[in-house]
């Protein structure tokens, strides 16, 4: 059982879909030993039928509404209600909705909102998991998530199609955002959803699903439920969510009585009502050939039937093409997304010519091309089909709960008394010998020799590499490290050995310019509340590449003012941050107590959770713009392997503390999001017209 043992996780339940995805995650956590509690809230469509229905236990939110809750919820509703009022009052949009339903919202909202907040604070989970963020519930878990520091799983729902602004939501607050593959990924990258909270991890049922619902026995079962004959050919129609006006079908009946063996199924979609469906069927409802279902199984019906047409947008022409079906589909006025430009469908223009296209593909089958095509589209939006997603979770949720646990790192041995005022670690792995070099002259040419030692630890395998090292004289320390150790490890073992009042953590192509350590030290000196101090890092087309830290609407860190001209006020001035990046300074004796650095991490993230740690013992991190060194070139880089847990491990340990600042230093600068912008696309400008000196504009 291991770490997964007495852990607990709550889980939201809504829709009756959401137990494909969410519930055999929990069957696999709960058979690893986690205590696992299924939950739902309040709605106007009572979400508890679906836990009833699939006979989940499960707690309702407002179990929790008595007492101090009631109140609370009292409390900020007479609270927010003139705010609302008001706007509703002067505006026309909002006044066409009665504000008896308005009510209802708002004070469903926030009933919803305490009550949960209150089943965390008793409940006090482990994890979260959820399907989404986009919900009104899922916002709120996620804000609720932070706020308690509970990591929070939320998943992919199906194909995503509406307009790309709107799953932008996504990674507000989710630790990490389970999708099936790189479409989904690339969607919302560019919806500006945060990529290191986006895991790859394929889908969690599908392919059971597929092997499921293909089997003959169960085929034969699903025909015989919908009084069809095994002779028969089923032409299924997956009806998208639509206002459907009535069919004019004369052309398809006839089509189907000339052949004889066919039989036309609808599915609706979940939330279509029984009107549209009866307005939309009218002139078929008593044909002997069409069957008309709500409840039956999808996966059923796709895995029973000949061909799939799918009626507008859905995921269920992706999950016909999974099982294997030939795809025909009719795109409706508003449908952006269609599985004919895509070249895995055969496009439709409706009844007319659905027949004809069936005729096609029941005499003849796929051609090579289209089988090719679906192979490829299926690879895009999969990113993994063998079965093994449920095993990647299970994985990621075992580092997430890992690093959530983690317990304060002991303190590293000191080697005694301080004999220079710094120490510069400088960790070597099997980066370019020229990268070496060219940091080794910076230090050589433009720091004073009085001020610092050398502390290297050889991790590299390389023989020019080596040569190299073996070669150096003077006051340079050299440790024997591994090839397979981390930056973290390498520094964590040089410090053992450093004797310098400082450490100062360094990489090979990191090349000081003048000044840079003395810029750091002269911070370090002045100000005696600081941790840790780190100064301007440009990249060799001498653009900024890091002056600090600050945190996006994502809660994920990033180096801001990236990619401007040094001459930016914004970079000018020493200001605090909540973290900054290598190269920094750091008091040797507050980097032995702190244990150093997290060797769970591997050449990510480590800066930045040291940076964590030393605001937490309330001392400070500055930037000290005076102090300059260039980036020539990366070292310590991971490999993707490493990086998934890096992401996973860092969001996890550092839920609830990633809150968005990037704001604040925006407003102290003059500037806005929109603001800079407008700047960045400025100097795009210059540099596409060829401007050789990157200025700025004047006040900015």
């Amino acid at each position: 059982m291991g770490i997964f043992s007495g852990e607990k996780a709550l889980c939201f339940i809504a829709l009756p879909h959401h137990n494909r995805f969410l519930v055999p995650i929990m069957e696999a956590l709960r058979e690893r030993g986690m205590h696992i509690s299924y939950f739902t809230t309040a709605a106007e469509g009572a979400f508890e039928i679906t836990l009833n229905q699939a006979n989940l236990p499960y707690r309702h939110v407002l179990d929790y509404a008595a007492g101090e809750t009631i109140e609370r919820t009292r409390a900020a509703y007479n609270e927010l209600r003139p705010v609302l009022q008001e706007k509703i009052l002067s505006n026309y949009v909002l006044q066409s909705v009665p504000v008896v339903i308005q009510d209802k919202v708002i004070r469903s909202a926030v009933e919803n909102f305490y009550c949960l907040d209150r089943m965390l604070e008793v409940e006090k989970p482990d994890l979260l998991f959820a399907l989404h963020e986009l919900n009104p519930w899922g916002k709120i878990l996620g804000y609720l998530s932070h706020v308690h520091r509970i990591p929070y799983f939320t998943l992919q729902e199906g194909l995503y199609y509406a307009d790309i602004h709107y799953y932008r939501f996504h990674t507000d607050y989710s630790t990490a955002c389970l999708v099936w593959g790189e479409d989904c990924r690339e969607i919302l990258l560019r919806a500006g959803c945060g990529d290191d909270k986006v895991f790859p991890v394929g889908n969690t049922h599908i392919w059971n699903a597929k092997k499921e619902f293909t089997n003959e026995a169960v085929v034969r079962e699903t025909r015989a439920s919908l009084g069809i004959a095994p002779e028969q050919k089923i032409i299924l129609f997956l009806m998208s969510h639509s206002h459907y006006q009535p069919f004019d079908a004369r052309i398809f009946l006839q089509w189907m009585k000339a052949r004889g063996d066919a039989v036309a199924v609808f599915k609706w979609h979940p939330v279509t009502g029984k009107e549209i469906v009866d307005r939309a069927l009218d002139k078929m409802r008593d044909h002997p050939a069409i069957r008309s279902v709500h409840g039956t199984d999808t996966y059923a019906l796709i895995g029973a039937s000949d061909v799939c047409v799918t009626v507008g947008n859905s995921t269920t022409g992706l999950e016909a093409l999974v099982f294997g079906k030939p795809l025909l589909e009719v795109r409706l006025a508003d449908q952006d997304y269609s599985f004919a430009e895509q070249g895995v469908a055969e496009p439709a223009a409706g009844f007319e010519d659905i027949g004809a296209r069936c005729d096609a593909i029941l005499s003849q089958g796929l051609p090579e091309s289209r089988r090719d095509q679906v192979k490829g589209y299926l690879a895009h939006n999969f990113a993994y089909q063998d079965g093994q997603t449920m095993e990647r979770i299970v994985g990621l949720v075992e580092e997430s709960l890992k690093a959530n646990g983690e317990k304060e790192r002991a303190p590293l041995p000191s080697p005694g008394w301080a004999s220079c005022p710094c120490s510069i670690l400088l960790p070597v792995s099997d980066a370019p010998p020229e990268t070496l070099l060219a940091t080794l002259q910076g230090i050589a040419s433009n720091i004073s020799g009085e001020l610092f030692e050398v502390v290297i630890v050889n991790c590299a395998a390389g023989n020019e590499t080596n040569d190299i090292i073996n070669s150096l004289g003077g006051d340079v320390k050299i440790i024997p490290g591994k090839p397979d150790w981390s930056y973290s490890e390498a520094c964590n073992r040089a410090a053992t050995e450093a004797h310098g009042k400082y450490l100062v953590f360094l990489k090979p192509g990191l090349v000081p310019e003048t000044g840079w350590l003395e810029g750091l030290l002269r911070a370090a000196e002045e100000k005696g509340d600081l941790g840790v101090v780190g100064g301007m890092l440009l990249n060799k087309n001498n653009l900024l590449w890091h002056i600090g830290i600050a945190f996006d609407v994502n809660q994920g860190p990033f180096s801001i003012y990236r990619m401007l001209p040094p001459a930016f006020s914004g970079a000018k001035k020493r200001r605090e941050f909540g973290a900054v990046e290598f190269p920094f300074l750091a008091a040797r004796e507050l980097f032995y107590r702190l244990g150093g650095l997290n060797t769970a991490l591997c050449n990510r993230f480590e800066d930045i959770d040291f940076c964590l740690r030393v605001k937490q013992t309330g001392l400070r991190v500055l930037y000290a713009p005076e102090s300059r060194i260039i980036r020539q070139a990366p070292s310590w880089e991971p490999n993707p392997n490493q990086d998934q847990i890096n992401r996973i491990h860092f969001y996890s340990r550092w839920t609830g503390s990633l809150w968005q600042d990037d704001a604040v230093y925006l407003q102290e600068d003059g500037l806005t999001h929109d603001a800079l912008s407008a700047l960045y696309r400025e100097l795009a400008n210059r540099v596409a017209h060829g401007v050789s000196h990157l200025g700025i504009s004047p006040g900015l």
